[in-house]
């Protein structure tokens, strides 16, 4: 803890090692010494009950009333780790931080445990993405902790990047465009080429965002329609030579070969 937030006389839950898991022992203190974050305690269980010891302030990891809401959150942390680590497609997490943060909002932002943030700001996120549900329902591990934040694993992260591209994909494809337009102008600067190499190792990320934001879709769509268009041309150039305007049924014929 920070030794400014503590209090002389008041209980803290100790642990000898800072391991997740580690029993609590309750101590109280009695003293901040100053230099080197070095105080004073007096222990209260344990082994060894009415014990003083000079201590590290960051051994005193809570407030004693406080330790059961920081050991449900501690156990929640850990199981968001383990979830977190599956996620491990560096293509799909490079798509989901891009998407994230072409939203404007601060706090949607992928870490390595996945996203944590307020739940207005998740409210509004949800609410432009057309996701109607409990912020909750979206991952099994996800959670609130005890200073209200809420901490969704990046598959849940995935579920509402690949939402807000399908509602708003021209502002994740504007923001793709300038990132990427941002990182090529970098990269041309004295001694900036590693902005080159970032640009070539976002390329799959990037290009499966543009896939969410439906652009894909409507490459696909495109290719359809310049086909159909293409057999109107040819079935044009075989009426005119039907009818006997050979000369423009050639020229027509030609063009379309042309491409």
């Amino acid at each position: 803890m920070d030794s400014a937030s503590l209090v002389i006389g008041h209980r803290y839950a100790f642990r000898e090692k800072r391991t997740v898991g580690e029993p609590f022992l309750k101590v109280k203190l009695l003293e901040v010494v100053g230099r080197g974050g070095r105080v004073k305690v007096e222990y209260e269980d344990g082994p060894h009950p009415g014990l003083t010891e000079y201590v590290h302030t960051r051994q005193l990891v809570i407030a004693w009333g406080e330790r059961q809401a920081y050991l449900k959150d501690e156990q929640r942390h850990e199981q968001l780790k383990k979830t977190a680590a599956e996620f491990n497609d560096k293509a799909i997490a490079t798509a989901v931080e891009a998407i994230l943060e072409s939203t404007g909002e601060d706090d949607a932002c992928l870490m390595g445990d996945g996203m944590t943030i307020s739940r207005s700001a998740l409210q509004r996120l949800l609410d432009r993405c057309g996701i109607d549900t409990d912020p909750l329902r979206l991952h099994g591990h996800a959670f609130v902790d005890r200073f209200g934040q809420i901490h969704l694993p990046p598959q849940a992260a995935e579920v509402i990047a690949r939402a807000f591209a399908a509602a708003e994909p021209e502002i994740v494809l504007m923001h793709l465009h300038d990132q990427e337009e941002e990182l090529k102008a970098r990269g041309y600067d004295p001694g900036e080429r590693i902005y080159h190499r970032f640009l070539r190792e976002y390329q799959p990320g990037h290009a499966l965002a543009r896939q969410w934001a439906g652009m894909e879709r409507e490459a696909e769509e495109l290719r359809k329609e310049i086909g159909r268009l293409r057999g109107l041309i040819a079935m044009a150039a075989r009426d005119l030579k039907e009818a006997g305007a050979e000369q423009k049924s050639w020229r027509l014929q030609r063009a379309l070969d042309s491409r």
